[in-house]
């Protein structure tokens, strides 16, 4: 599963169908990695079905696509997906459609969108200063041909709302040198 959709799982109190549906205002940030021929489903459309269901509870990609092809019709077309032409049914994409998408989603602007959704989404605490969370780490099972780990760096606020997060080029960068005493100097 995506690590940008795993923010979801934090959201409190979710309405899993308003939520995402909510959320598909937000995903004009996405880019779509898809070529502009035979597109069937609309990006905000896949993205926001994905989300409710993991809103609802699904922790892998095979949840996720299950829980698309068992949403009730109304639910389906609520997030966006198009009627067939000739029997009027909503139509759902196949699993591998929706996995090959999340794959070759971009993380940032997705996590991005996400990020925003969330932060519109929770009230304000009002005046003053917010306590936010800065941390590092190193994803298990990322390795690339190039890199042995992918580190992402992500910013947290104390409710355990992620209010950014990016991918860096180094742990050793995140954890030691060249990162906390920049932050440390800021707050002073």
């Amino acid at each position: 599963m995506p690590a940008a959709l795993d923010q979801l799982t934090q959201a409190s109190a979710p309405v899993p169908l308003t939520d995402a549906v909510a959320l598909s205002g937000f995903l004009g940030l996405v880019p779509d990695p898809r070529g502009v021929r035979g597109r069937r489903y609309q990006l905000s459309a896949l993205v926001a079905a994905a989300a409710a269901s993991v809103l609802a509870g699904a922790r892998s990609l095979t949840a996720i696509t299950e829980w698309i092809a068992d949403a009730p019709a109304w639910a389906c077309r609520a997030l966006g997906f198009p009627l067939a032409p000739l029997t009027g049914t909503v139509s759902v994409p196949h699993p591998h459609t929706l996995r090959r998408l999340l794959v070759k989603l971009d993380g940032d602007a997705l996590d991005q969108a996400i990020g925003a959704f969330l932060t519109a989404r929770t009230t304000p605490t009002g005046p003053g200063l917010r306590a936010i969370a800065v941390d590092g780490k190193a994803l298990r099972g990322s390795r690339t041909a190039t890199t042995p780990y992918v580190t992402l760096l992500a910013a947290m606020d104390h409710t355990g709302h992620v209010l950014a997060q990016r991918q860096v080029a180094d742990k050793s960068r995140v954890a030691g040198g060249n990162f906390a005493p920049r932050l440390s100097r800021n707050r002073a």
